[in-house]
């Protein structure tokens, strides 16, 4: 009598597993106040001076900690305070690898010095209403502050594009609507790059399936699209983003909590630096390293 009731019972769960993979879902980042999350990414760049005459191409490796320490209001807001705890990796600079780290950078290049310290230990609040849509930035002006000096309103704006990028990192290939496995849809977007200037951004995505990863359920999400310079900005600018720049990517969503447990992506963007064409591409990983409680 075992062996029946056993292969009922793998039918029925087989079955339900098939049901769960035909129901809508909605994957929209739901922060859990007093919850505490860290990233790790990895980012990998290659920048083709070669192209441009120079005898090698520039390679960088960074590792970045961020925290996100989550926050209720009494209107039912959900705030959620970014903070850039730690970057750590290898550049080659002037034909010389350059190794450093945030926690100890008194040795360090003075370029990779500054360029640490404009970011490690700042911070900004992205505040999401009860319904979990995504409302302002706020507290952008920390970013921007330097020492005791009070930041001009062109930084405190370059620190606000700074958290607009990083919280579009957060829902890259996420769609608006609810979707189910083999969905596809498209998402346009206009971004404003800091140095770059506005760029618009078309994306593919499609629900590839629900898989289990590391116990939880998960929506697996691929995409790909590209990226084009906005035309106002097209020859205004010494650093623009070519045409033919393309972005691919999976994201692994946990559907049980709410977040991105994984996401991999690959830019190959084609760089205009005062009329000169320099290839880039970018390797981006990000994982949650962890979710505890406050």
């Amino acid at each position: 009598m075992r062996r029946p009731f056993f292969l009922l019972f793998s039918l029925l769960c087989l079955v339900s597993a098939a049901s769960a993979q035909d129901e809508p879902l909605v994957l929209r980042l739901r922060w859990l106040p007093a919850h505490r999350y860290v990233q790790e990414t990895t980012t990998e760049t290659t920048t083709g001076l070669t192209a441009i005459g120079k005898p090698e191409d520039q390679k960088m490796k960074v590792l970045q900690t961020t925290e996100i320490q989550v926050a209720g209001s009494e209107q039912g807001e959900k705030l959620a305070r970014v903070t850039f705890t730690a970057l750590s990796g290898e550049v080659m600079l002037n034909g010389k690898k350059e190794v450093f780290d945030s926690k100890n950078l008194a040795g360090a290049n003075p370029m990779i010095r500054s360029s640490v310290g404009q970011s490690v230990g700042k911070s900004f609040v992205l505040v999401y209403g009860s319904d979990d849509r995504f409302v302002e930035v706020r507290d952008a002006s920390e970013m921007a502050r330097d020492a005791d000096q009070v930041p001009d309103l062109a930084k405190i704006a370059e620190a606000r594009q700074v958290a607009d990028l990083y919280r579009r990192s957060l829902e890259m290939g996420l769609p608006k609507a609810a979707v189910k496995s083999g969905d596809r849809w498209t998402s346009q977007e206009t971004v404003n790059f800091p140095s770059a200037g506005t760029v618009n951004v078309e994306l593919r995505a499609k629900l590839e399936s629900v898989v289990a990863y590391e116990g939880q359920q998960h929506a697996k999400i691929s995409f790909e699209g590209e990226m084009k310079r906005a035309d106002e900005t097209a020859g205004s600018r010494g650093v623009t983003i070519g045409d033919g720049s393309r972005v691919f990517g999976q994201v692994l969503f946990n559907v049980e909590l709410g977040t991105v447990s994984f996401a991999a992506f690959r830019a190959d963007i084609q760089l205009e630096i005062q009329g000169k064409k320099i290839p880039v591409r970018q390797q981006v990983t990000t994982k949650l390293a962890s979710l505890t409680k406050a």
